[in-house]
Parts: C-alpha cells; sequence; structure tokens
C-alpha cells in the first residue's frame, strides 16, 4: 500500500472533482490517499510521500488556477523535490483558448522535472468538460499509474 498526496488547484471544481475519482481509484487499488487544495497545503509536506500527485486547472492564456498560483505556487519553488515520484493532472477547455490548452499540464511536469521530481507516468490531459471522461479515460490512466506505484 502506498502513501499517495493529491495537491490540487480548483476554482469551478471540476479538477476537483477528477482528483476524487483518482483518489477513489487508488484507494481501490489499496493505497491511503490524501487531498488537499494547494493553498491550503504546507510546502514543507509536499516531499516524503510514495507518490504526488499534482493538478491544475488552466486559465486565462495558459496559468494555473488563481487559488493555486497566487497562494500555492510561489511558496514551493525553492523547493528540492529530490526523486520524489510524482504525476501530474492537468485541466483544460479548447474553447476558451486553442494556443494553451491544457498548458498547467505542461506547467507542472516542467516544474516537477526541473526541481528534481520524478515523473513515473505520462500526464493526464483532460479537455473540456471531465464529466463523459471519468469512468473512462481517468480510470484508465490511474489503472496504469497504479502499476507503476
Amino acid at each position: 500500500m502506498a502513501q499517495i498526496q493529491i495537491v490540487y488547484g480548483s476554482n469551478s471544481g471540476n479538477t476537483q472533482m477528477v482528483c476524487k475519482y483518482v483518489a477513489s481509484f487508488l484507494k481501490e487499488h489499496g493505497h491511503q490517499v490524501e487531498m488537499a487544495r494547494g493553498e491550503h497545503f504546507p510546502e514543507d509536506k509536499l516531499t516524503g510521500h510514495d507518490l504526488l500527485i499534482l493538478a491544475c486547472g488552466t486559465y486565462e492564456h495558459g496559468e494555473l488556477e488563481d487559488h493555486f498560483r497566487y497562494h500555492f505556487w510561489p511558496r514551493i519553488q525553492k523547493l528540492d523535490l529530490a526523486g520524489q515520484k510524482s504525476a501530474v493532472i492537468g485541466l483544460g477547455d479548447s474553447k476558451y483558448d486553442t494556443d494553451y490548452n491544457i498548458e498547467s499540464g505542461r506547467i507542472l511536469a516542467a516544474y516537477i522535472e526541473s526541481h528534481n521530481g520524478a515523473l513515473i507516468h505520462e500526464n493526464l490531459m483532460i479537455n473540456k468538460c471531465p464529466l463523459a471522461q471519468l469512468e473512462t479515460k481517468v480510470q484508465d490512466w490511474t489503472n496504469e499509474l497504479n502499476k507503476k506505484i
């Protein structure tokens, strides 16, 4: 059983919903999963888990969700993730901005890699409303992630 921490930013609730499904699927595999909003998460607790999942929606022109971007992101810029096994969930909607759709996933993955973390699975990238993808794409991604933990 792995200790998994999911830290997310969510304004409309879509990212939170996806994270709840991922947590549920991982718990079905016997893992212990904790979820926390980024703005409430202490940065000194970001490492030391069997797996860290960072998740955020994309807003404006390729920016992280505001609560995540302004209240969490600045506090973690000097951290060394030193091999922390990690995964990323990025959401977006091409109807708002096709050039930077799901940019949050790329931003989070770049952060992990540039801070010495270890991405162990491809990013879960969700375009548009995630409802239709929860029992398919999200569950499939989580099942594949589980094999790598």
